[in-house]
């Protein structure tokens, strides 16, 4: 929903009186229980309100939206992706069937804000770490989510979403132009010296944006890795919609692999895996693929460049931790699949 009407763009200014009029019940009060920084900042809010029976109720929310007004000075461009999350809670999930999301009571944005209001899954789930790699089951688990949010806008068109510019390749080219700086800094995480090479990764970059193969088109997570996760009842589900876009499956699939398992587990297990994603896909009422198809298996193995972001990935954006244990993963999963060498021996468009 976009509105003109005023947004809170502090933890303060989420009152009573502000839940009240987004979201249309009688709420008495709003108890700010914790606040969780990061690009998107989280507010842990307990409120008391009346349902249409008058009957006093307590829920538990997360409002998450820009409430860092020093962050957002800094990089303003992020607002564009709270305002990109409010519009998959509001355009694309009401349409989405097979897959588990958070239930949302309210998302909005204006120019300078959006807003979610969730339910508060901290309780009772447990968020997924970066750092820690996952079981083959639950990355099975993991593939079958991503196999329902493609089935549902399979063979998706730009023009079907207008609201839903294509941000997501320039943006990751313009974080190249900074990629030799911060893959050679000091304590970054080992990998391949070929992979180091700024101006044959950003080559090989534009060339596979280029050839993304149109068979393969959905609406993407965009994102899909675990620390944008939660597990509830031992089930992992996706959190984080803000760079959601149109482009191929694989760009989730082999992302959402090369993060999740370790480095041993993916050269076992990994088309294992593709094949449970591709069987999931049919099942749901997708197209019926093999891992066996040449342009199935070309893609899989060109989308393991998404793990380029991890590898770039300064500091200041993800905990060292983090990036050490993602740019590992990433790095042998390039490497394993010869990915570069893949692209650069295709035809140029």
């Amino acid at each position: 929903m976009s509105t003109e009407s005023q947004l809170p763009t502090i933890p303060e200014e989420v009152t009573a009186s502000w839940l009240t009029e987004v979201l249309k019940i009688e709420v008495k009060s709003a108890d700010l229980k914790r606040v969780l920084p990061g690009t998107a900042t989280k507010l842990y809010i307990n409120i008391q309100y009346e349902d249409d029976k008058k009957t006093l109720k307590s829920a538990d929310v997360c409002v998450k939206g820009g409430f860092n007004p020093a962050f957002i000075e800094q990089l303003p461009w992020v607002v564009l992706l709270f305002q990109r999350e409010v519009d998959f809670f509001n355009r694309v999930a009401p349409s989405l069937g097979h897959i588990r999301i958070p239930h949302v009571w309210w998302a909005g944005y204006n120019s300078k804000q959006g807003i979610v209001i969730m339910d508060d899954i901290s309780q009772g789930c447990e968020f997924g770490n970066a750092t820690e790699s996952w079981p083959v089951a639950r990355v099975l688990a993991g593939v079958e989510q991503l196999a329902a949010l493609h089935v549902s806008t399979w063979g998706v068109k730009p023009e079907d979403y207008p609201w839903l510019t294509s941000d997501y390749d320039q943006a990751v080219l313009a974080l190249m132009e900074t990629f030799d700086k911060v893959v050679n800094g000091p304590d970054r995480p080992p990998v391949h010296d070929y992979l180091k090479d700024q101006k044959r990764v950003t080559k090989v970059l534009k060339k596979h944006y280029a050839l993304r193969n149109p068979k393969f088109r959905c609406l993407l997570h965009g994102d899909a890795h675990t620390g944008n996760t939660y597990i509830e009842n031992g089930a992992p589900q996706f959190l984080d919609w803000q760079i959601i876009h149109i482009g191929s499956a694989f760009h989730d699939v082999s992302y959402f692999v090369g993060g999740a398992l370790s480095i041993e587990d993916r050269r076992t297990y990994e088309y294992e895996i593709l094949d449970h994603y591709l069987a999931t896909l049919e099942k749901l009422g997708g197209p019926k693929f093999s891992a066996k198809e040449e342009d199935v298996l070309e893609e899989y193995r060109k989308s393991f460049l998404g793990g380029i972001g991890w590898i770039m990935c300064p500091y200041e954006m993800q905990v060292k931790e983090c990036v050490d244990a993602m740019a590992r993963r990433y790095s042998a999963a390039l490497d394993d699949h010869k990915t570069l060498e893949l692209v650069e021996s295709l035809p140029d468009v």
